[in-house]
Order: C-alpha cells, then structure tokens, then sequence
C-alpha cells in the first residue's frame, strides 16, 4: 500500500465515520458523550469550556 492509498483509506474512514455520527441528534449526542467531550447528562465537560471550566484549566 502506497502512502497515497494509506491516505484515500483513512479519508474514506473518516467521512463514513462522520456521516454515522452525525446522522441524527441522538447519534451526534452520544458520540460526543463517548469521545469525553459531554457528560452523561448533556453538559459541556470543564476541559472543553463548559461549567468551572476556569477551575479545570491547563497551565
């Protein structure tokens, strides 16, 4: 496999994986609640600016 071919694999991985997530609300919402971003309960986690984000903050 080519560097090229190694690429055009991953971009298609990618953008199936983005439409997958992105399919609906609900999948967006979980993903994101997967990956850390969100907690369980919807909210914005302090690392990526959500509440005490401040407090959390990386010096």
């Amino acid at each position: 496999m080519t560097i090229e071919q190694r690429n055009e694999a991953i971009l298609k991985a990618l953008a199936s994986q983005t439409r997958e997530k992105t399919r609906s609300k609900a999948a967006a919402r979980a993903a994101l609640i997967k990956g850390g971003i969100y907690t369980a309960k919807g909210n914005l986690k302090a690392e990526f600016g959500g509440r005490n984000w401040k407090a959390k903050a990386a010096i």
